[in-house]
């Protein structure tokens, strides 16, 4: 199984994605930055639609079926309806784009307005967001503050048809003889059996994707998805 150059894998929630779709987010704030030289791809994956509660059932009152509940209460969640862009397309890798440049964004730059202005441009954040999520407290000392970093979107292409996470493998994947067991003994996951007789295992079924990073990740592409 061939796999592509280095790339990134970021996860990005549903009503951000839309913003990045139409065209109106071209900065994406984040806390850390990858090992990369810039230019290099980064594939969008929408994360689950956000769940607004409804309604909360207690013990011995009528649930919408018309029956009593009885036991602990029961919390009544659903989707909240997403744009027309993204709608049934959450918890899928959407597109991909070409990062070109990471823009530090340093607490410093909140001193003047028109500093913190320019570098979170492009965002649609508000710099009431930006402090919220870099927790820059006023009051702290500048050297107990993080850094952001601004990813510029460039190249964007909108996927006609998302692809699964499974699509996509960890950067330094390497098959053995054209199986999904892992050959690369300084994975993390690899995993030896002990015995000449067995092939090793991978912990994470063959270093495909199962689960979407917290934030980004490393990944390399299938060959089928080019």
């Amino acid at each position: 199984m061939a796999l592509k150059n280095k790339a990134v894998l970021i996860s990005i929630r549903p009503e951000w994605c839309d913003l990045i779709v139409r065209g109106k987010k071209t900065i994406e704030v984040r806390k850390t930055r990858p090992k990369l030289e810039t230019p290099f791809t980064a594939y969008i994956y929408c994360t689950k639609a956000p769940q607004q509660l409804i309604t909360i059932f207690k013990d011995g009152e009528e649930t919408m079926d018309g029956e009593i509940h009885h036991g602990k209460p029961v919390f009544v969640k659903f989707n909240k309806l997403l744009p027309d862009s993204i709608r049934g397309n959450t918890q899928m890798v959407i597109g991909e784009f070409i990062c070109d440049d990471i823009r530090r964004i340093g607490p410093e730059y909140c001193i003047v307005k028109e500093d913190i202005e320019t570098a979170i441009a492009g965002s649609c954040l508000s710099i009431k967001q930006v402090k919220e999520y870099a927790d820059w407290d006023i009051g702290m000392n500048y050297a107990d503050m993080k850094d952001l970093y601004g990813w510029h979107i460039s190249d964007l292409k909108i996927y006609d048809k998302p692809k699964p996470l499974s699509s996509f493998y960890r950067y330094g994947f390497s098959g053995m003889n054209g199986t999904n067991v892992c050959g690369n003994e300084s994975c993390e996951h690899y995993q030896p059996s002990g015995s000449y007789m067995l092939p090793p295992t991978c912990a994470i079924n063959g270093c495909c994707l199962s689960k979407p990073p917290q934030s980004w990740c490393y990944v390399a592409e299938n060959e089928e998805n080019v």
